[in-house]
């Protein structure tokens, strides 16, 4: 299956694959309507409007850093996952999207091994069941999830960073593919490239993901950009990976469009190949 990512509203509802990605809210704060039919995304944690209002509630780290755009590092902003009044309003609007259809959902974990460490978290771990500190922020982003998928009537898709050696997820984001399973339908896993000059590394990942996830119910997606690829490139590395993935969606704007159909329709008509074991 093949389909498209993208801001563009026009684009989005115009038949380019199978499947559709919206992207209603953006890490840098910005929302737009969800559009019915499709699967509209919602940036979570990842808020940089939010934190630029308020830098208190950004993740922030032992020694103080926040999780801000302006660190090395970070591409953006990210609200602490324990403000009980951002995860209100954020559950509150996974539920307004979710009415309509399906949600994928971004940034959906701590934003690094080192986050969170403010007053907050550090009263919640203290007074937890937990002893130990990685296993808190799983069942802290696994609770947030679990709520969510209850808001949510169709379908519910998590996005991975793209990292599948048993374990680096947990702790790097708080987020354990396996305690999450009941609660999703599909994970999606962003393995983006400006031109894709080499490629191994792409059907290295998703083959990665492929084998933690294989023994559970739920779908794999991969997406992959296109603001600099060819054609060729693009056809060669979504041949390396359909094997492994149930769907693979190409972030696409109006620049790329008519590369992303074109892709579309050269892998749909070509032979399948068999993955690397």
């Amino acid at each position: 299956m093949y389909g498209v990512l993208t801001s563009n509203s026009t684009l989005v509802r115009e038949d380019i694959g199978s499947v559709a990605y919206y992207i209603a809210d953006e890490v840098s704060g910005r929302r737009r309507a969800p559009i019915e039919g499709i699967i509209n995304s919602v940036a979570c944690w990842g808020d940089t409007k939010a934190v630029r209002d308020d830098p208190s509630r950004a993740a922030r780290t032992e020694g103080g850093t926040r999780a801000l755009p302006t660190v090395d590092g970070h591409h953006w902003g990210t609200v602490c996952p324990t403000d009980p009044d951002y995860r209100m309003e954020l559950l509150d609007r996974i539920e307004a999207v979710g009415n309509i259809g399906a949600v994928r959902l971004t940034t959906p974990g701590f934003p690094g091994s080192e986050f969170c460490r403010c007053d907050r978290c550090e009263r919640q771990f203290a007074t937890s069941a937990f002893d130990d500190w990685q296993a808190w922020r799983t069942e802290t982003i696994t609770q947030f999830v679990r709520e969510a998928s209850t808001r949510v009537d169709g379908d519910l898709i998590v996005t991975l960073y793209p990292d599948p050696y048993p374990g680096n997820l947990r702790e790097r984001t708080g987020l354990n593919p396996q305690r999450l399973v009941p609660h999703v339908d599909g994970f999606l896993v962003p393995l983006c490239s400006i031109s894709y000059e080499t490629t191994y590394w792409v059907e290295s990942l998703a083959g990665g993901f492929a084998r933690e996830l294989g023994d559970f119910d739920v779908s794999l997606m991969i997406q992959l950009s296109a603001s600099e690829a060819t054609i060729e490139r693009l056809v060669d590395i979504t041949r390396q990976i359909d094997p492994y993935a149930d769907a693979v969606v190409y972030g696409t704007d109006e620049d790329s469009v008519d590369t992303i159909r074109e892709v579309i329709h050269r892998c749909r008509t070509a032979e399948p190949l068999s993955p690397i074991v």
